[in-house]
Formats: structure tokens, C-alpha cells, sequence
């Protein structure tokens, strides 16, 4: 494991704090945080790493159901298991086995196009849309193509509308 970003913060808020501190604040437990800081861990560190970035390095994802969300939470709404008793986490629960391009679980449900678009947020990111196209697609070129058609005939749409208000407003 090199020492990468996230590393070099936990060892700062380490020796600032005490592991057990630390180890509250990120929601695991003392032994793991222990032997990641000694290299030790054998298991995935994603989780940790997730935590640290989320919490101390304030890295954030566009959910399209929560909006603005920090990776740890984003990683921790992938982890819950299914409730109905909220419509909040059912649509979470969706979109993150729906193709969301920030979810690292294989898709199982079976959604309508998940827009990661935020409402107040009107501009188009194709990195995120490209992104969503080839998770969707699974590896399957016709599919691929498809989605990426539906997705130009989309921006052309939008693209039009925004034309189409701009004369009339402008007038």
C-alpha cells in the first residue's frame, strides 16, 4: 500500500488524536484502523479509505436521489440492506443497484434512467453520462450504442429547448 492522500491525513489525525478517536469517528473498530496504519490489513481498505476521504477530505459525490453527499455516506447507502419503511432509502436502495455511476455494486435492479443531473444544477456533465452508459451496458456494444443514441438525442432535446427559450425570452 503507498502512502497516498487519505494515508498521510489518517496518520495526521492519528498523532493528533488517539486511534480509538479516530477509529469512533470513522465507524470502525480500533483493530482494523491499527493494522491499516501498520500495513497489516489483509482486507479490502476501501472502506476506511471511503471514510477518510468522506469525512476528513471532504470528497463528494451527485447522488440523484440525495443530491451533494460525502463518498463514506455514499458507500454506506450502497451497504444497507432493503426498508420500506422510508421512501427515501427504497429510491436510494434502487438507485444504487440501478446503474448510478458512483455505486461499485453490480446492477440488480431493473429502473428507469437514473438522471445525476441535480435539479438546480443545469449543467451537463459528460463524464458522468458516459459513465452511466457503459455501466448500463454491461459490455455489450449494441447496447452501448444504443444508450449512447438515446443519450445524443437527450442533449439535443435539452440543447434545442434552451434555443427555443432564449429566442422567444429574448424577444
Amino acid at each position: 500500500m503507498n502512502k497516498d492522500n487519505w494515508f498521510q491525513v489518517l496518520e495526521l489525525k492519528v498523532s493528533e488524536s488517539s486511534q480509538a478517536q479516530i477509529a469512533r469517528e470513522l465507524g470502525v473498530s480500533p483493530t482494523m484502523l491499527n493494522q491499516v496504519l501498520l500495513n497489516k490489513y489483509k482486507g479490502n481498505i476501501d472502506t476506511i479509505k471511503n471514510r477518510v476521504e468522506g469525512r476528513y477530505l471532504r470528497h463528494n459525490v451527485q447522488c440523484p436521489v440525495a443530491g451533494q453527499i460525502s463518498v463514506d455516506t455514499c458507500k454506506d447507502n450502497q451497504e444497507r440492506p432493503f426498508s420500506s419503511t422510508n421512501p427515501q432509502r427504497v429510491r436510494l436502495y434502487r438507485a444504487c443497484r440501478g446503474g448510478c455511476p458512483h455505486s461499485q455494486l453490480k446492477q440488480s435492479a431493473v429502473t428507469q434512467r437514473i438522471d445525476v443531473q441535480s435539479a438546480t444544477d443545469s449543467r451537463y456533465n459528460v463524464e458522468e453520462q458516459l459513465a452511466f452508459c457503459r455501466r448500463l451496458a454491461q459490455g455489450d456494444q449494441l447496447q452501448h450504442i444504443e444508450l449512447l443514441e438515446r443519450e445524443l438525442q437527450k442533449v439535443a432535446n435539452r440543447l434545442n429547448s434552451a434555443l427555443w427559450d432564449n429566442k422567444w425570452k429574448g424577444k
